[in-house]
């Protein structure tokens, strides 16, 4: 139904969300949470097992992303 791309921007962005919530060392948990709840529901798969592997491929997709940001952004300043 989507795009992993998509998929991976909105789990950046409900990582950012989070971090009003836990704190942020929680927030790679919370992406790869979701993430596994992504592809076993809305990304198409086979079986629910490969759907689930979508999910934690995206949720990991997602926090490098993420880690990569933060590493950029501490060498910007």
């Amino acid at each position: 139904m989507f795009e992993s791309s998509v998929i991976v921007a909105v789990l950046i962005a409900a990582g950012q969300f989070a971090k009003m919530y836990v704190d942020s060392k929680y927030v790679p948990l919370v992406t790869m949470a979701l993430g596994i709840i992504a592809g076993a529901f809305y990304m198409p798969s086979d079986t629910l097992s490969a759907g689930i592997f979508n999910g934690i491929i995206v949720g990991l997709s997602a926090n490098g992303l993420f880690d990569m940001t933060k590493i950029l952004h501490e060498k910007a300043e």
